[in-house]
């Protein structure tokens, strides 16, 4: 986030793009010469991550620093729109190519995905960001936006919201496989239609919240995203016939995109515009890393609950 405040935003972003098709790359060389194991998996997992850590908060400063303020609740929404829309569509594609000319494909037609990216991030102008603070160390300077978000109750709220949602409402996206395997005995094309569903939601979700702008008491909208989120998912994963899951984690898609992209456009309006990669940065630390933490604890509960319990 620090870095994202001092230098060209389109280049950190450029960069970030080449490596992650660098690595979906090799992902694809692995697999197609039989050298595909858990530890090249996890290697590569794990340097996907890292540059999504200095892409992810680097990327949102430029979403909302391209249009103006008042515009902020539709940018954010339609960002959740694009990615949603990927995630309904993307498993489908993948499902037709996986059955048609096999694993490879998928693996190549991902790394060209990249391609998409970077044409259009050479396309876009990005303001550069606001000066930083003449003899302002990097240490300083990442301390100054944590300083920010403690000192804003505000903020502190956004960021606790943030890291719960991710933390308690994420893994169930992880543990769909389980649900369509054990739960509804509908394999690997059930899984797809589950996350397709949910995707779809999501995207009517995405949808809504855009109309509604800036509308007033979206407070009261964000919280009753989640608790109906909550209601939904848990009726979804108890639900013994793969159509009735699927409508369910349609209505959980949207519930839960209405909440998280709700809350992520009242973080971005809430950010001063010469702290805002760093306040984002701690934002989707807590928005982002709730997924894996929450999936890791949920790991051993599903290994001895079952996964429609946990």
């Amino acid at each position: 986030g620090s870095l994202a405040d001092r230098f060209d935003r389109r280049r950190i972003l450029l960069v970030s793009q080449a490596l992650q098709m660098v690595f979906a790359a090799s992902l694809g060389v692995l697999y197609a010469t039989g050298r595909l194991g858990i530890l090249p998996i996890l290697l590569i997992a794990f340097l996907t991550g890292l540059t999504q850590s200095q892409s992810a908060p680097t990327y949102q400063a430029v979403l909302t620093s391209v249009v103006p303020p008042t515009e902020i609740p539709h940018a954010v929404a339609m960002n959740s729109l694009q990615f949603n829309l990927s995630r309904a569509i993307g498993p489908v594609v993948a499902g037709l190519l996986l059955a048609e000319v096999g694993a490879g494909a998928c693996f190549a037609v991902n790394v060209l995905s990249f391609l998409a990216v970077i044409l259009a991030l050479t396309r876009i102008q990005v303001p550069p960001p606001d000066p930083v603070k003449r003899g302002e160390g990097l240490g300083a300077s990442v301390g100054v936006g944590l300083r920010h978000v403690r000192e804003s109750p505000l903020l502190a709220l956004f960021v606790a919201l943030g890291g719960a949602a991710s933390f308690l409402a994420f893994p169930l996206l992880t543990y769909l496989p389980v649900i369509a395997d054990q739960q509804l005995k509908s394999g690997a094309s059930g899984f797809s239609l589950l996350l397709s569903s949910f995707g779809a939601g999501a995207i009517v979700g995405a949808l809504a919240t855009a109309q509604r702008g800036q509308a007033p008491g979206r407070g009261r909208v964000m919280l009753r995203g989640f608790a109906a989120y909550g209601a939904t998912a848990a009726l979804a994963v108890m639900a013994p016939r793969q159509g009735w899951a699927m409508a369910l984690l349609f209505l959980a898609g949207l519930s839960l995109v209405t909440g998280t992209s709700t809350l992520n456009s009242l973080v971005q309006e809430h950010v001063p515009p010469q702290l805002k990669g760093r306040v984002l940065a701690v934002y989707f630390l807590a928005f982002r890393g709730g997924m894996p933490l929450g999936s890791l604890l949920a790991g051993p509960l599903v290994a001895r609950f079952g996964a429609s319990w946990v």
